[in-house]
C-alpha cells in the first residue's frame, strides 16, 4: 500500500468522514471483502486507514473487527476467509447432520475450530484495547432480548470495554442452528432487525461520535441478494415449510431493506450509498461477465466453503465492485450494475376475483 501520486482513483475528494456497514451473511462476507479489496488496491491504503468508524453482524463483525486489529482487507481475505475458515469448516462438515442430531437438533457446528481459525483474534484482545478505527459490533442478548452495540469508542463504550474481542465477534457471529448462543446468552446480532446495521452505524457516527451529517460518506455492504420473489399464484400452495422458509427469508430481506431506507431518511444529508449485487446467473454472467461454471450463484450459504465457490464469491465482489460509479451520490442497489432490482409492483386481478365490487353486489 502506498500514498504516491500514481494512485488516481477517488471517491472522497472533499475528505469527508467515511464510515462503513457490512451485512450479516457467513462465508458470504467475501463479497464484500472483495470489494474492500478492489478499494484498497485503487486507492493505496488499506481499508482501516479509509474509515472513522466500522460497524458490522455476523460476518460483517467479523471484518470489522479485523480492520480494528489493523488487518487490510486483503490479509483478512487470504489467511482467515480463504484459508482458516474454509479448513474449520471443512473439518467438521463432514458429519455436521449427524452432530446437529446428537446435540438434539440445536447446532451444527462448534465453536472450537472456528475459535482456533480466528488467529489474530484470539490473542487476548479487549474491546478497549482497539485504538482505531472505531468498530461497532452487533448481538442478541436472550436475557434481555436486548440488541447491543458493542463499541470501542463513544458513551457505550465503558459497558463493554473488557469483553474480550474474540467474545464480541463470536457473539455477534452465532447464528442459530449453526453454532451455540455464546455463554448460552448471546446470538447473532442479525437475530432482529439488523442483520443489516447501517441504522445503528448512522446512528453511533452522527449522535454518539458526534460527525456532521453533511460531512458524513456511509458505504454499507451487502453480501449478494435473492430474490424472494414467487410465480403467479404460488402461494395458493404453500404449505408449512413454504410459509416458514418465506417468513424467515423474507422477513430477513425486508429488515435489511428498512434499515437503508431509515437511515436515508433519518439522515438525508448524509451521503449514504448502498451496494449489494444480485445473485443470480443470469446478473453475475450477463452483468458482470463471470462465467460461474458449476456453481450457481442462487446456491451460495452461510458455509459455503468449496475452493470454487470461494473463488467465485471474490470474483462477484470484484466485478461488482469495478462497475460501481464510486462518484455517485445516493446509490443504491438497483442504481449498479449486477445489484438487486428495486422493490416491485405487481397488480391484482380485480375483476375475476370475489372481492370485485360486482360479486360483492350480489
Amino acid at each position: 500500500m502506498t500514498d504516491q501520486p500514481r494512485y488516481k482513483f477517488l471517491f472522497n475528494p472533499y475528505r469527508k468522514d467515511l464510515i462503513l456497514s457490512i451485512d450479516g451473511g457467513g462465508m458470504r462476507g467475501i463479497v464484500a471483502l472483495a470489494i474492500l479489496c478492489w478499494l484498497e488496491e485503487q486507492t493505496g491504503k488499506p481499508a482501516y486507514e479509509l474509515f472513522k468508524l466500522v460497524g458490522g453482524t455476523s460476518t460483517g463483525a467479523l471484518i470489522c473487527a479485523g480492520l480494528g486489529l489493523g488487518m487490510s482487507a486483503r490479509e483478512m481475505m487470504d489467511d482467515i476467509y480463504k484459508d482458516r475458515l474454509p479448513r474449520a469448516f471443512r473439518k467438521i462438515k463432514r458429519f455436521r447432520w449427524l452432530r446437529f442430531l446428537f446435540s438434539g437438533l440445536r447446532h451444527m457446528y462448534a465453536y472450537k475450530p472456528f475459535i482456533d481459525a480466528l488467529g489474530p483474534y484470539s490473542e487476548g484482545k479487549r474491546m478497549a484495547d482497539i485504538d482505531k478505527p472505531a468498530i461497532l459490533l452487533t448481538t442478541k442478548d436472550m436475557r434481555t432480548s436486548n440488541t447491543y452495540y458493542i463499541t470501542n469508542r463513544g458513551p457505550g463504550a465503558p459497558m463493554f470495554a473488557h469483553w474480550p474481542l474474540a467474545g464480541a465477534v463470536a457473539s455477534s457471529v452465532a447464528a442459530p442452528l449453526f453454532f451455540p448462543p455464546v455463554g448460552g446468552n448471546l446470538v447473532d446480532g442479525g437475530v432482529g432487525s439488523y442483520g443489516n446495521p447501517c441504522l445503528a452505524v448512522s446512528v453511533e457516527a452522527i449522535e454518539y461520535l458526534e460527525m456532521r451529517a453533511e460531512n458524513v460518506i456511509h458505504l454499507s455492504l451487502g453480501n449478494g441478494y435473492f430474490s424472494n420473489e414467487v410465480e403467479e399464484g404460488a402461494g395458493a400452495g404453500f404449505w408449512l415449510k413454504s410459509w416458514i422458509e418465506y417468513l424467515i427469508f423474507k422477513g430477513m430481506d425486508d429488515a435489511a431493506l428498512q434499515q437503508v431506507f431509515m437511515a436515508r431518511a433519518i439522515y438525508a444529508q448524509m451521503d449514504f450509498r448502498r451496494y449489494n449485487p444480485l445473485l443470480s446467473r443470469e446478473s453475475v454472467e450477463h452483468n458482470l461477465g463471470i462465467d460461474c461454471g458449476d456453481v450457481d450463484p442462487s446456491t451460495l450459504a452461510l458455509d459455503s466453503n468449496g475452493q470454487d465457490e470461494v473463488e467465485l464469491m471474490e470474483q462477484i465482489g470484484r466485478a461488482y465492485a469495478a462497475k460501481i460509479d464510486w462518484m455517485k451520490e445516493g446509490a443504491l442497489p438497483w442504481n449498479t450494475i449486477g445489484g438487486r432490482a428495486a422493490p416491485g409492483f405487481a397488480d391484482s386481478d380485480w375483476e375475476n376475483s370475489p372481492f370485485s365490487a360486482q360479486a360483492l353486489l350480489k
